[in-house]
């Protein structure tokens, strides 16, 4: 894989990582984390902070790792069944054991997590996809 074709595959899957972190964290859960504002969560109205940079950073990092796991990746199988399987493997190393360390330090209730879960594990799946799509050779053309 060219290095033009990595940093375009990665500035994809960091465009789409971003868009579901706004859908998931800032609408579909927005509700949850009200009561935790000002306590366990910063505020993200107004003037969040300089620690705000740090989600496009993480977003970053992740598209990042699943561009570069991909392109790694052994070629067996279909694109689909690589991409699912990269985005398992990612939300068990990132999202999965996060949300249940916090749950398990912090007083969240346990309806926040059973809704993180499976919307970071549907997050995942759609980059790993979209991450083994843009790796492969020949696979836009097809």
């Amino acid at each position: 894989m060219t290095r033009t074709r990595a940093v375009l595959a990665t500035l994809a899957v960091f465009v789409v990582a971003q868009l579901f972190g706004i859908l998931i964290h800032g609408i579909i859960l927005a509700g949850d984390y009200r009561p935790y504002y000002g306590t366990l969560l910063r505020p993200m109205e107004g003037s969040p902070g300089w620690q705000a940079l740090f989600l496009p950073v993480s977003h970053l990092m992740v598209a990042t790792a699943l561009v570069w796991v991909a392109a790694l990746a052994g070629r067996e199988g279909s694109v689909t069944r690589r991409g699912l399987r990269l985005g398992a493997i990612a939300w068990l190393l990132g999202p999965a054991p996060m949300y249940l360390l916090w749950y398990a330090e912090q007083p969240w209730p346990g309806s926040l997590p059973v809704k993180q879960l499976p919307l970071e594990f549907a997050a995942m799946v759609v980059l790993g996809l979209l991450a083994a799509r843009l790796t492969t050779p020949g696979a836009m053309r097809s």
